[in-house]
């Protein structure tokens, strides 16, 4: 019985054995993942906030290595007489009392007798001067740095955060970040809110911290073009502020819509990027590999 039992598992097997090999040779190995697959964090999230408190002049704050931008906002000149006669003189003064600060942290990190560096986190913050300092501020915290707020400054806080708290993080990772911001721009002849993207791109060798900003207009017709993004270095950015004469109530009240830029930051070059690069800088959700794809398309570009 035993010898008939093992005489046809030999009759059955025996002849798969071909197969069995062949199947060996051509079925693919495990796949591995690339070193960078869990490097990057698609996860949209909100910025760190500055602290109340800290103080911000022409370079970076306690605790951070680069000062990414700083917007003072004032009207730009000519604009003035579109602002109603009967609150001028305060309208062109109170869009000059509130800064906007954005701030980069990159930090080194020693891998064995070498330093790789690398993008820690982004913050964002808005404040007014203080005694000749420029300090961030909350409505909640004003009194305590020495601003007494009247009803028009604290509108311009709340105002102030309730934009910015639509700042978003769209990818982190470890030398390569997105960042959306709001921003109340000029389209046509209104003013709209739309998002600068902010793309930074730090080199791992030396801590270099490039950016590069474009516009983003899910909307259409304010002018966010593959052409249009700019590259500056650190800097304090004058933002000139265009009025929508249509903006104001019968007292001359600006609403938050009123004043708007029409124009990127100031930069030192223009960048073209490519239509593949262009895709990809434009969209709102990101898988780890469009992530990279992005990062290492924005390093082809040959930055200045």
């Amino acid at each position: 019985m035993k010898r008939r039992t093992v005489r046809r598992l030999l009759l059955t097997t025996v002849p798969l054995l071909p197969l069995v090999a062949l199947a060996y040779v051509l079925w693919p190995a495990p796949f591995a993942p690339p070193a960078w697959a869990d490097d990057y964090d698609v996860t949209a999230r909100p910025p760190e906030t500055l602290p109340p408190g800290t103080v911000i002049g022409t370079a970076a704050p306690d605790g951070w290595s680069h000062l990414v931008i700083k917007s003072l906002p004032r009207v730009r000149p000519g604009e003035e007489a579109k602002v109603p006669p009967l609150a001028r003189s305060l309208t062109v003064r109170m869009t000059r009392w509130m800064f906007t600060a954005f701030v980069a942290d990159v930090r080194p990190v020693r891998h064995g007798r070498h330093t790789r560096y690398h993008l820690r986190a982004v913050a964002l913050g808005l404040g007014t001067t203080v005694n000749g300092q420029d300090v961030v501020v909350t409505p909640q915290t004003a009194k305590q740095h020495g601003v007494e707020l009247d009803w028009i400054t604290r509108q311009i806080l709340d105002r102030g955060y309730a934009t910015q708290s639509l700042a978003t993080i769209v990818v982190h990772g470890p030398t390569f970040a997105l960042m959306d911001t709001p921003v109340w721009f000029r389209c046509g002849t209104k003013n709209r809110l739309v998002r600068f993207r902010y793309a930074l791109l730090v080199d791992a060798p030396t801590g270099r911290l490039d950016v590069l900003v474009w516009l983003l207009d899910p909307e259409g017709g304010c002018g966010g073009t593959a052409e249009a993004a700019v590259l500056f270095p650190d800097q304090i950015d004058e933002a000139e502020l265009v009025a929508d004469p249509q903006g104001f109530d019968a007292l001359g009240i600006a609403n938050e819509a009123t004043f708007g830029v029409d124009r990127l930051p100031a930069h030192r070059a223009k960048i073209t990027l490519p239509a593949g690069v262009w895709q990809l800088a434009t969209r709102t959700r990101f898988t780890p590999e469009q992530a990279h794809e992005l990062e290492s398309g924005l390093r082809q570009l040959g930055l200045p």
